[in-house]
């Protein structure tokens, strides 16, 4: 199935999202993903929901620490995502380019 992607290689219909499309997507980029990147992707999806929005990282960092693991901070974000925590984490969310990342 062939998966229609933006300029930013984003998905361009966010229904075409799923796990499945979340890890081929990251394997192009060199990532495996495990399940801490798939608690923030799923994190990232639900604050979308609940705003309209891709979250900056400090309401990400916040909303991780409630939901997930109160040590969590940007380091390990970027441990796992290096090329930028809440851009990668939208891609491989099925989201738009977050308007506040470069």
């Amino acid at each position: 199935m062939e998966i229609a992607l933006d300029e930013h290689g984003h998905l361009k219909n966010s229904g075409d999202w799923s796990p499945h499309v979340s890890r081929q997507m990251a394997q192009l980029d060199g990532i495996d993903l495990t399940n801490d990147h798939e608690q923030i992707i799923l994190a990232v999806r639900d604050i979308y929901d609940e705003t309209g929005d891709t979250p900056p990282m400090r309401l990400l960092i916040k909303v991780l620490r409630q939901r997930v693991d109160d040590s969590i901070d940007s380091r390990h974000l970027y441990r796992l995502f290096p090329d930028g925590p809440v851009r990668l984490a939208s891609k491989y969310a099925g989201l738009p380019k977050p308007k506040h990342c470069m």
